[in-house]
């Protein structure tokens, strides 16, 4: 027993060896007289004395609180110390080490996260530059529903070698029953345009009724001029030019061709059109149509 202990059981007239109920009772009785006077001056009276009993059975407390630990601790054997002083260590620094183990566990997680980009950007920069982005907007899907567009650009290369490298977006734009197309998906498919424009698009007939009423195909004369297709032939797919009035070839129907029976899509009506702003490009891609409608007959 502490000195400052001690005397305050003395002060009080009180035997160490009182019992825990003893002092609780005669505790109750002090509160007791402190409620039953009304002055406040009397109250301070008992101050001193209520201050001294809180500090004793306060220091009793902490007293069973050891001893419950003690009793817990002693499973550790002669390690009880050790076992004490780890627990009291995280029952001090618990917030810190919790804060200190999400801190690694962030760090770690990021640090992953920088690695694989990282390493995705040299993949990246060890790829030859992309020759075309393309997007096929319609009623298109994957043979295998489970397959990335990793094989419909694979077949894209082998069916086109003088391309090294496209890069390939599935719009899926279905028709409704009623033949129009579904809303939904229509003002996904406006969004994905608007954002990440590509240099091709090929379309079923559905999605080109629609995108080729809006300004931006280019004019395909120049294709059509150079393989000769007569002005009657089907394939030709044609809008109004909203500055000249005048309808002008911006689609060629490749349904027909090798090219389009080689890749990986169910079969589906396939219109290519051109709608990169890049002249330079705007040239490449038209070399691409031309090389790809040589392939089918008139019709």
């Amino acid at each position: 027993m502490n000195e400052q202990l001690k005397q305050t059981y003395e002060r009080l007239n009180l035997s160490e060896n009182i019992t825990r109920e003893e002092l609780d009772k005669r505790f109750d009785l002090l509160l007791k007289r402190m409620r039953s006077v009304s002055a406040e001056g009397d109250k301070q009276s008992y101050e001193e004395e209520f201050q001294a009993y809180k500090f004793i059975l306060a220091s009793l407390d902490q007293q069973e609180i050891q001893a419950a630990e003690n009793l817990r601790l002693n499973k550790w054997g002669r390690f009880t110390g050790i076992a004490r002083k780890v627990e009291h260590f995280f029952r001090l620094y618990k917030m810190h080490t919790i804060l200190a183990f999400i801190v690694v566990i962030v760090l770690i997680v990021a640090g992953r996260g920088i690695y694989s980009h990282v390493q995705n950007q040299k993949y990246l920069a060890s790829l030859p530059p992309i020759d075309a982005k393309v997007m096929f907007v319609g009623n298109y899907m994957l043979h295998d529903s489970e397959a990335e567009n990793t094989a419909l650009e694979e077949a894209f290369i082998a069916l086109y070698p003088k391309w090294k490298r496209v890069e390939t977006q599935i719009v899926y734009l279905p028709v409704t029953e009623n033949g129009s197309i579904d809303m939904n998906y229509q003002q996904k498919a406006i969004v994905q345009l608007a954002a990440d424009p590509p240099d091709i698009l090929i379309m079923d007939e559905a999605a080109f009724q629609w995108i080729g009423q809006q300004a931006g195909l280019r004019n395909l004369d120049a294709v059509v001029a150079a393989r000769g297709i007569p002005s009657e032939d089907v394939r030709l797919k044609k809008a109004k030019n909203l500055e000249s009035n005048l309808q002008e070839v911006v689609g060629l129907d490749i349904t027909d061709t090798k090219f389009a029976s080689g890749l990986p899509l169910d079969p589906s009506t396939m219109i290519a059109s051109v709608l990169t702003v890049d002249e330079q490009k705007a040239k490449s891609m038209m070399e691409f149509i031309e090389q790809v409608i040589q392939e089918a007959h008139a019709r």
